[in-house]
């Protein structure tokens, strides 16, 4: 499916509970979103040969890019005012979400990225999981604030900036490992609450 077809159809009214389903597709050129509202949507299973650029997108329902496929992906400035689901998700290259806002759960469960996953100056009010992710380039946690815990059950990184991040609740870091060594909760600045390690 082309990519401007794939906006028109998720660029629409959002009514509570609706999805525009569009499972497994394979986009043909970039999928741009720059700005966009869009209503619910599942992406599961869908391939992005050539990535996804969402900088500045609002996403008003659901938002579920599970089991995806793409050369990379960029949310910066992106606003998910629903859960934002990525478990599973293939990433060639580069991931970009800072700036972005999440106000559900967020899901990296068992995602695979090949390059940076930038989630500096980022809130998140849901709990936030990479259980079981890899991220091969470096992690960006930097000035970023997580209300709903974070989540990194097994997580495999390579290398994690973490300046000034603060974490509320719960951060899980049992089985984490940066490089060949365990991930500790004296790696992070601030943490209100309890770590598991």
């Amino acid at each position: 499916m082309k990519a401007q077809d794939i906006r028109s159809k998720i660029e629409v009214a959002h009514t509570f509970g609706m999805r525009v389903d569009l499972r497994g597709v394979t986009c043909e050129g970039r999928l741009v979103l720059d700005g966009a509202l869009v209503a619910g949507v599942d992406f599961s299973g869908a391939s992005f040969p050539d990535g996804v650029s969402a900088e500045g997108t609002t996403f008003l329902g659901l938002s579920w890019f599970n089991g995806i496929t793409a050369k990379d992906i960029d949310f910066r400035g992106a606003l998910f005012h629903n859960d934002a689901r990525f478990d599973q998700a293939v990433i060639r290259e580069t991931a970009m979400f800072t700036n972005a806002e999440f106000r559900g759960v967020t899901q990296f469960d068992r995602a695979s990225i090949g390059g940076p996953l930038d989630l500096s100056n980022v809130d998140g009010y849901g709990n936030f999981s990479l259980a079981d992710a890899n991220v091969k380039g470096v992690t960006k946690f930097a000035n970023s604030e997580w209300f709903g815990g974070l989540w990194l059950d097994n997580t495999q990184l390579s290398d994690l900036e973490v300046e000034d991040m603060q974490v509320h609740g719960r951060l899980w870091l049992k089985g984490a490992r940066l490089g060949n060594q365990p991930v500790l909760p004296s790696r992070f600045d601030v943490s209100f609450g309890y770590s598991y390690i």
